[in-house]
């Protein structure tokens, strides 16, 4: 049985992502800690850095 989709909060989402933007910082070991699949959390960092450009 599928535990259907998990919502995050805008803040959440920025504090993980700022934790991915930390020198030496490993998004696996990130994801990892925060219980979120790995590509999720690249998804996030991608979505912050083309942000960032505009």
């Amino acid at each position: 049985m599928s535990k259907g989709r998990r919502k995050f909060t805008d803040e959440f989402k920025r504090e993980a992502v700022k934790l991915c933007q930390q020198p030496g910082a490993m998004v696996t070991h990130i994801a990892r800690d925060l219980g979120l699949d790995q590509t999720v959390l690249r998804r996030w960092v991608q979505l912050e850095e083309v942000a960032s450009w505009r």
